[in-house]
């Protein structure tokens, strides 16, 4: 009877046993999602408030001395992003945002040149980073607020993925004194969120350098024009413009890595302030044609005959034509490239192609799949109309409504009376919405 019992053990012990494994890989996996999300896109900068938390200098900080990188909230501040009075915790951290005269340990700095030093965690495809400073006469007991802060130094990336440590060259007002907040914003491009770091600074004027330096400095937040230089690795939405070659260029449809000038999806504009294509203004254009010379004067009459005639007076010469109005400087002329029609014998990997009145873009190695026969999860995606062509556009009712209870990764729907293509896995996020959103406007 002993031995059945301990035959019974056994039999129950391999259920538990085989329960007891799975727990303990359902909880590994538990454990390496939250470690892969926690490690998925933070940073943080040094000797920030969290980071002095994260050293044990700060006290009493909550949850942020274990993870000072993961101050993360809503994107595009000052516009949007965090309310005011947790901008400190970027809404996640909420100690962060107890405020007053002497809450927080204080770093000494001197007004003038400063290197601000992000270290990262995992990093993202950035937008920019910008510096604000608490302005002279700020309540320190009350919370921050955006009427609190001006704008002092700012970094665009253009969706570029930064290295593991970013380092920033500003310029700290030398026009200020005492105790001042900086704040730190880490824009991402690819997502809607900002990363935000305060750092709590005692300063001094350092008489060596000017209250404020030079336009241009490092870091001059004023330094960049109002249309922003063209970047081959930034994506473009339709309507879009940038300057590029000394002329304006707006996106006719979604593109990256096309040059305005070569490509057919950058509509002309003009020319851009102190761009190459024309004279500078003020300066007079090229001269017209010279006027045309006057009719010559009639001779005089003879005199009698016999006598020597008086000689005539002699006639006046004709009024000198008008200078010609000055030339309209020339239209600039854009490089215009024309594309080839898609060959089945061709290997395509990233080119543009004509093909039934379309243009068509590879996304990969692919040779002899036709356009437009491949589907959704085929190698070509549809750009749009090909230069000069005259066909009819695509009705909309050829293609799908959007439903924002569909998932779509790279489909073509219609909404609104326009067609749009999913770039990427999006799921009730309307078509038209979000110039930055995963959907491109083709019609």
């Amino acid at each position: 009877m002993a031995a059945d019992q301990v035959l019974e053990t056994r039999r129950l012990s391999i259920p538990k046993a085989l329960l007891f494994i799975a727990g303990t890989l359902l909880l590994i996996i538990i454990c390496s999602v939250l470690t892969a999300d926690r490690a998925s896109a933070h940073g943080w900068i040094m000797d920030s408030r969290s980071d002095l938390c994260y050293r044990g200098i700060n006290t009493d900080c909550g949850r942020v001395m274990y993870e000072p990188w993961s101050i993360e909230g809503p994107g595009d501040f000052p516009n949007g992003g965090v309310p005011d009075g947790q901008i400190a915790s970027g809404s996640v951290f909420l100690e962060l945002d107890e405020q007053s005269f002497d809450r927080w340990h204080k770093v000494e700095m001197t007004g003038g040149p400063y290197t601000f030093h992000w270290r990262m965690v995992a990093n993202h495809s950035t937008d920019y980073w910008d510096y604000y400073i608490t302005r002279e006469g700020w309540d320190p007991n009350e919370p921050l607020k955006r009427s609190d802060l001006e704008l002092f130094c700012r970094y665009e990336d253009n969706s570029a993925l930064p290295p593991m440590d970013v380092y920033h060259d500003c310029y700290i007002p030398n026009d200020r004194e005492g105790y001042h907040v900086i704040v730190g914003v880490w824009d991402i491009f690819d997502t809607p969120n900002a990363f935000y770091q305060v750092m709590d600074v005692n300063l001094t004027i350092d008489p060596a350098h000017p209250s404020k330096p030079e336009p241009g400095f490092p870091g001059d937040p004023d330094r960049f024009g109002e249309i922003r230089d063209w970047f081959a690795i930034r994506p473009y939405n339709p309507g879009e413009r940038v300057v590029h070659n000394g002329y304006i260029w707006e996106a006719r449809w979604w593109t990256q890595g096309q040059e305005p000038g070569t490509h057919e999806v950058w509509l002309l504009i003009g020319e851009a302030p102190g761009g190459p294509g024309g004279p500078d203004p003020g300066q007079p254009g090229e001269p017209g044609e010279p006027g045309e010379p006057g009719e010559p004067g009639e001779p005089g009459e003879p005199g009698e005959p016999g006598q020597p005639g008086e000689p005539g007076e002699p006639g006046q010469p004709g009024e000198p034509g008008q200078p010609g109005e000055p030339g309209e400087p020339g239209e600039p002329e854009p490089p215009v490239t024309e594309y080839p029609v898609w060959d089945p014998n061709v290997v395509y990997t990233n080119e543009i192609v004509i093909h039934n009145g379309k243009l068509w873009q590879a996304l990969w190695w692919t040779q002899g799949q036709e356009p437009g026969t491949t589907g959704p999860w085929g190698p070509w995606i549809l750009i749009g109309d090909a230069p000069d062509h005259d066909s009819e556009p695509v009705p909309v009712d050829d293609y799908p409504a959007w439903d924002p209870s569909v998932i779509y990764i790279d489909e073509i729907v219609s909404h609104n009376g326009r067609l749009y293509q999913s770039l990427w896995w999006n799921q009730g996020i309307e078509p038209g919405s979000d110039p930055n959103g995963p959907w491109r406007l083709i019609q």
